[in-house]
């Protein structure tokens, strides 16, 4: 009897599925649901090839240029310290360590290349001794040489994070006025007075240093407010999350509005899109997907990827069409319609760009 009653159930199923086979979809191609404005776009990470006198150098930032693309991202990043990194060693007796001269050259590049059009800007590497590490991190002295192991340490030695915002303050300033004073009040002068549209705050937090989302937010909000005391008009990309499905919590913790000091702005969350067997997609928290939906409809997702050997290539979406003064709205007064971006190296653009206010 249990074999008949397999055979009717298969049976069953089966007809069922030709049943479902025959029903007709009608398509209304006149009907328009959304417009999507997409725009194509790429990363500039930092890496020896990109530095003045290698064979590529000038054809890069020549095509660059040319490309005339908006929204593209820019990563100083750990495996190279010394091009990464503009204060490598921690200020001592009156004196610091603050030096450009390896950072800039790529920097200025990249910068007059994307004259005339958006760029984001990622010094994602925190220096080395602002973390609590059982002994000072080493670091190659050959500025061409790969590093892996620099990220070390999982808790800040500055619980207040001042320490790593003034850092990225004084960096930002740099590049954006000109100069700035030092931990012991000497001056630098860079003459650089650059407009930076996007700070990206970090990348692949989950990742480097495997930070809680409580450490992140923490960082976020004391980078945020520093950078935006130097540069006002520089808008604030979050997270760059190399895992979005593997950790709900962050998405969880990180859009909650009460785990922020009020009024710190959000612009833009990232995550990085990893080609693989198994598809990289948000969290499927029913609770995750609850909170991210309403801010997501006008807070756009950026998105970059890498192929399955790790080396990345074509990037990180993103165009936005921001209003001059675009409004400060609540998370709880946003549409609830979901909104997503898809890969290499389009970005789906939302219809209407809002700066969401982390404040309950």
């Amino acid at each position: 009897m249990a074999l008949i009653s397999s055979a009717r159930t298969l049976v069953l199923a089966t007809i069922g599925i030709c049943a479902l086979s025959a029903q007709t979809v009608k398509v209304s191609w006149d009907k328009v649901e959304r417009v999507s404005n997409t725009t194509p776009t790429l990363q500039v990470v930092v890496n020896p090839p990109l530095r003045p006198g290698s064979a590529i150098h000038d054809r890069v930032y020549a095509d660059l240029h040319n490309f005339g693309f908006d929204y593209v991202r820019y990563v100083p990043w750990l495996p190279y310290p010394k091009l990464a990194v503009a204060e490598l060693e921690p200020p001592t007796n009156g004196k610091t360590s603050w030096d450009f001269s390896l950072i800039d050259p790529m920097t200025l590049d990249f910068l007059n290349a994307q004259k005339g059009h958006s760029l984001m800007l990622n010094f994602s590497t925190i220096p080395a001794w602002m973390w609590k590490t059982p002994k000072p991190v080493a670091y190659p002295q050959d500025p061409d040489e790969v590093s892996w192991d620099y990220t070390q340490g999982s808790e800040l030695r500055d619980p207040s994070c001042k320490e790593v915002a003034d850092y990225y303050a004084r960096l930002v300033s740099w590049y954006v006025n000109g100069g700035f004073t030092d931990e012991y009040g000497k001056r630098y002068e860079s003459g650089h007075h650059f407009k930076i549209d996007y700070w990206e705050v970090l990348n692949e937090i989950d990742f480097e240093h495997k930070m809680s989302p409580r450490l992140y937010g923490s960082i976020y909000d004391a980078v945020v407010a520093a950078i935006h005391k130097v540069s006002p008009e520089t808008k604030f990309v979050a997270l760059a999350l190399a895992d979005p499905s593997g950790d709900p919590a962050m998405f969880e913790y990180f859009l909650n509005p009460r785990n922020h000091k009020r009024g710190t702005p959000l612009d833009m969350i990232s995550y990085h899109f990893l080609p693989s067997r198994h598809p990289t997609r948000l969290p499927k928290s029913s609770s995750t997907r609850s909170l991210i939906r309403p801010i997501a409809s006008s807070l756009p997702c950026a998105m970059s990827s890498r192929s399955a050997s790790g080396c990345r290539r074509l990037p990180r979406p993103t165009r936005m069409s921001l209003a001059s003064s675009p409004p400060t709205i609540s998370h709880k007064e946003l549409p609830a319609t979901w909104f997503s971006r898809y890969q290499i190296p389009i970005g789906i653009l939302p219809r209407r760009c809002m700066r969401i206010c982390l404040a309950s």
